[in-house]
C-alpha cells in the first residue's frame, strides 16, 4: 500500500480538511486493508474533533460496500492494479472518494439503487450507501472516475454563532 497525507494548519475564518490519499493492490483482502487504514486515519483526530461511534462504523461499512464495488467492476488497468482511496475530514464532515484504478478517460459509472431479490447473493451494497451516506455518487477525475460519499453529524458541544450572546448559569453557592 502506498499512502500519501496533506495536513495544513487551520485558518480562523476556514479550516482545511485533513486529507489522506493511499493506494492498494486489487486484490480482494484489500477490502479489509482498505477499512482498517480508514479506522486509523479516523483515530487520527484530535480528542475535540473525535467522530462519533456511529457514524465511523457507517463510514467502514460503506466504504467496504464502495470498495468491493471498485474491485468487481472497474477495468483492472492502470497503476498495475491498484485502485485509490481519498479521505478528507472536515469539522463535522468526512468525505471518502475510491477511483477504481483505470486511468482511462471513461464515462463516470452510472450508479442505480436497483430492487434485489430477496434469494439474490448480490445487489444491496448501493441500498446500503443509500441508507447511511448524507450523499454519495460518482465523479470524474482527471485520473478516471470514482464513487464517493459524504457523513455529516453534528457537534456534541455547539458553540454560539459569532456575534450571539450565550447566558452561562452555575449553581448556586451553598452556605459553609
Amino acid at each position: 500500500m502506498y499512502e500519501r497525507s496533506a495536513y495544513k494548519p487551520p485558518s480562523p475564518n476556514r479550516p482545511e480538511p485533513h486529507r489522506h490519499l493511499g493506494r492498494f493492490p486489487r486484490h480482494a483482502v484489500s477490502v479489509k486493508e482498505v477499512r482498517d487504514w480508514l479506522r486509523r486515519r479516523m483515530n487520527l483526530r484530535p480528542a475535540s474533533a473525535r467522530i462519533p461511534a456511529p457514524i465511523t462504523e457507517d463510514a467502514l461499512l460503506i466504504t467496504s460496500e464502495i470498495t468491493t464495488n471498485a474491485l468487481l467492476h472497474s477495468p483492472p488497468s492502470g497503476q498495475r492494479g491498484a485502485f485509490v482511496v481519498s479521505a478528507f475530514f472536515y469539522t463535522h464532515c468526512m468525505r471518502v472518494s475510491i477511483r477504481g484504478g483505470s486511468t482511462t478517460r471513461t464515462r463516470a459509472p452510472h450508479l442505480r439503487v436497483l430492487p434485489a431479490t430477496p434469494d439474490a447473493e448480490h445487489g444491496r451494497g448501493l441500498h446500503i450507501v443509500n441508507a447511511l451516506a448524507s450523499t454519495w455518487g460518482s465523479e470524474h477525475t482527471r485520473n478516471g472516475s470514482a464513487v464517493f460519499f459524504t457523513l455529516d453529524w453534528e457537534s456534541p458541544d455547539p458553540l454560539p454563532k459569532p456575534g450571539s450572546f450565550a447566558v452561562l448559569t452555575s449553581p448556586p453557592l451553598g452556605r459553609g
